[in-house]
C-alpha cells in the first residue's frame, strides 16, 4: 500500500510538472487493469479536491491521457479487460468538453450516458466501466 501511494504520487507529480510532455508510465508489475483502476481512484480524489470545474476538467483530461499512454505501452489484455477499458474511455469521451459544458444541460448529459452506455439502468449506472465518468459528471454538475 505504501508503494502504491508513492507510485500514485510520482505519477501525479510527473503529470502535473509539465503537461506538454507525455510522461513515461510507471509500471509496478501489476496487471494493466489494476493500474487503470488506480488512475480512476486518483481521478476521484482529485475531482473531490479540485476548487472548480476548470481543475476538474484538467484532471479528467490528464488521467484519461495517462490511461491511454499506459495502454499503448502494454501488451493487449484479456478481451474482458480490453472491453472494460474501451468502454470506460468511450464514456469519458462522451462527457462534454470544458468549452461545451453547461450545468443547465446536466440532466441531458446524464440521460445521454445512460441511454447510450447502460439503457437498462434506472437512475444511475451499474456497469463498473461506466461509473467513473458518471461520478465525474456528477461532480461537474454540482
Amino acid at each position: 500500500m505504501k508503494n502504491l501511494k508513492w507510485i500514485l504520487g510520482l505519477v501525479f507529480l510527473v503529470g502535473t510538472a509539465n503537461a506538454a510532455i507525455r510522461e513515461i508510465p510507471v509500471t509496478s508489475g501489476r496487471a494493466l487493469r489494476a493500474q487503470v483502476d488506480s488512475y480512476v481512484e486518483l481521478l476521484q480524489k482529485e475531482m473531490g479536491l479540485a476548487k472548480n470545474n476548470k481543475e476538474r476538467f484538467r484532471a479528467i483530461r490528464r488521467v484519461t491521457d495517462e490511461i491511454k499512454v499506459v495502454r499503448e505501452n502494454n501488451m493487449p489484455q484479456t478481451a474482458a479487460d480490453e472491453a472494460y477499458m474501451d468502454l470506460m474511455l468511450a464514456v469519458f469521451d462522451s462527457v462534454p468538453t470544458e468549452k461545451n459544458f453547461k450545468k443547465s444541460d446536466c440532466t441531458r448529459y446524464e440521460n445521454d450516458i445512460l441511454s447510450q452506455y447502460e439503457p437498462t439502468a434506472d437512475i444511475e449506472p451499474m456497469e463498473p466501466a461506466v461509473k467513473p465518468a458518471w461520478f465525474a459528471l456528477n461532480i461537474l454538475c454540482r
